[in-house]
């Protein structure tokens, strides 16, 4: 009686392991490259025609692997301000950091992120004021000529399909944890990429084009 109530238990539990549909494999991401995303920042550029005071212009690189984006931008900005003083400010900035694309269908290159990005500047500006203190009008000219900032970004980022392989779309971005070094008696009213110093965190939006490169599997 024990033999038969063992095989039966044995019997059972032989339906119960092998009679179940096997779950399918996970696939395994695959990290390899399938785009490279060349482009320019077209509000940057378009400045110039509506405001005389700004020069700049940003081009930006992102290598699309599984479901991120590693993006490089580089730029560089001049800037006039004056009505009562004269000032100016010229340098380059470097952003670089990672999205994660959260579209399904990958190989259209269309995308829709969120990420972070390390952003660095490396400037200099400078002031000009007249002052008459009752012995006449005196010029005082005030410079930093070896100035840096760094700051952390937050970006939103969507890009579509125009025609062939041509995409446009924005960027909206949180910069925050500002930080400026190099300044003397002049307080810098202006970082490269980042905007006025008077804000220790700033909003921005910017709007690209880009050229997609697909790499053959």
């Amino acid at each position: 009686m024990l033999r038969y109530t063992f095989s039966i238990c044995l019997l059972g539990l032989s339906s119960l392991l092998f009679g179940q549909d096997a779950k399918p494999l996970k696939k395994k991401a695959d990290w390899r490259p399938y785009d490279l995303k060349v482009g320019f920042n077209a509000i940057r550029s378009g400045r110039a025609w509506f405001e005389s005071d700004i020069s700049t212009h940003e081009g930006q690189v992102a290598l699309a692997l599984h479901r991120y984006n590693l993006v490089l931008d580089y730029g560089f900005e001049e800037r006039q301000r004056g009505d009562s003083l004269d000032y100016s400010n010229s340098g380059s900035y470097v952003r670089f950091g990672f999205d994660r694309n959260f579209t399904k269908n990958k190989e259209s290159g269309n995308v829709l992120s969120l990420g972070l990005r390390y952003a660095r500047a490396s400037f200099e500006d400078r002031m000009a004021f007249v002052e008459d203190q009752g012995f006449g009008e005196q010029e005082y000219i005030l410079t930093n000529d070896n100035l840096s900032a760094r700051w952390l970004e937050i970006a939103l980022g969507l890009r579509g399909k125009i025609v062939s392989n041509l995409y446009m779309g924005f960027t909206m971005r949180w910069q925050f944890a500002r930080k400026v070094e190099g300044e003397g008696l002049l307080k810098t009213f202006d970082i490269p990429g980042f905007g006025k110093t008077r804000r220790q965190n700033s909003t921005a939006f910017d709007y690209y084009l880009m050229w997609r490169i697909p790499f053959k599997k």
